[in-house]
């Protein structure tokens, strides 16, 4: 049944994927808010997944579904992509790509209040775990007006920025935020900016 409904969504996207692109160009197209909620209904038939589409920043078409970081789901959105048509011209992410970014973004506190992190200054440590995973400890000096929880979130959103969804599931088993990291551990960490060069050069 899966298999069926991964092939006829695909099957429904090429027959609609020009009214798509034009619905997407032309913002006042009458069909545009029509042809949106037929995709997003098409993707959520296959699961809760959040999805993106459109032109890139080189304006490439793109389609991204991404599992919110679940990674039973993201097995399904690496599923799906694995069927994505090869005749279009699109690129297709079975979740949130890496950003090439200036590591400043925003979040929302316990108050709802919104909290601008700059993450351009922070280092981090990689532990390899037995299981091949890593766990990152995260310094973020300027970040100790935050409370626990919203830090964490911080630190989760910079992970999947900076590493992409899929790798952040697939090879970190956990994030740990501190203020400092001190003693020896001083000498190994890294600038969060060398962080995914890192991890390529170990796997």
């Amino acid at each position: 049944m899966e298999e069926d409904k991964i092939i006829g969504f695909w099957q429904w996207f090429v027959k609609n994927v020009s009214v798509i692109q034009s619905c997407i160009v032309n913002e006042d197209s009458r069909q545009r808010e029509k042809v949106v909620e037929q995709l997003n209904d098409q993707i959520l038939c296959l699961g809760v997944f959040s999805w993106d589409l459109g032109l890139d920043e080189e304006d490439n078409w793109f389609l991204l579904i991404s599992p919110n970081g679940n990674s039973e789901m993201h097995a399904l959105s690496r599923a799906i992509m694995e069927q994505a048509p090869e005749h279009l011209d699109w690129l297709f992410y079975a979740g949130k790509p890496a950003k090439d970014w200036n590591r400043q973004f925003t979040v929302y506190d316990d108050f709802m209040e919104e909290q601008l992190i700059d993450a351009s200054a922070w280092c981090c440590l990689v532990y390899l775990e037995d299981d091949g995973s890593v766990e990152l400890v995260i310094e973020a000096r300027n970040m100790a007006h935050l409370d626990a929880e919203t830090l964490e979130t911080a630190a989760e959103q910079f992970v999947v920025r900076e590493l992409g969804e899929e790798l952040r599931i697939v090879l970190v088993s956990s994030i740990v935020v501190v203020e400092k990291i001190d003693g020896e551990d001083e000498i190994d960490k890294i600038f969060v900016g060398d962080l995914r060069g890192y991890l390529d050069a170990i796997f």
